[in-house]
């Protein structure tokens, strides 16, 4: 069954110590190559201080699959000096997001993207950024949670 999402505008995030990942990936090493990325947080003896975020910057298509320009983040608990591809971003913040909470199957996500998309043509908006998800930890048995934000420009044009 699919829910109606409630969305809200004016919304900003903020987080420091974010370890970062971005690169083109295919579908089917989207799993492997966010696994390797959490060993080497691991490894660095960090703890994580908050929810995954991912983005999505590009798809593309190659003969076989789906080449996606992902980045994934943590919130961490202190500063990190991370070998490369990986990255630090001492702060990362979202200002003025059209943002929606989404429980249910990841699947779903796309839909929950082409909601808030829709909502911001409708209302005029100016989407300025690609959208950004966190996941949320949900409680013991609870469908998996998502909080979703894009970005959009404060001018009225």
């Amino acid at each position: 069954m699919e829910q109606t999402i409630q969305i809200e505008t004016g919304k900003s995030i903020r987080f420091e110590n974010v370890a970062s990942y971005r690169a083109r990936m295919k579908q089917s090493e989207i799993d492997h190559r966010l696994g390797q990325f959490v060993a080497v947080l691991k490894g660095s003896g960090a703890k994580r201080n908050g929810p995954m975020i991912s983005a999505t910057f590009a798809i593309d298509h190659d003969s076989e699959e789906q080449v996606l320009d992902m980045e994934f983040m943590f919130p961490v608990d202190r500063p990190l000096d991370l070998p490369e591809p990986y990255g630090f971003k001492p702060m990362f913040q979202l200002v003025n997001a059209v943002h929606t909470r989404y429980a249910g199957d990841p699947e779903g996500l796309d839909r929950v993207f082409t909601e808030l998309v829709d909502y911001i043509h409708r209302n005029k908006m100016i989407q300025v950024s690609t959208g950004y998800t966190l996941s949320i930890q949900p409680p013991a048995g609870a469908e998996p949670c998502f909080d979703v934000y894009i970005v959009v420009n404060e001018s009225i044009l």
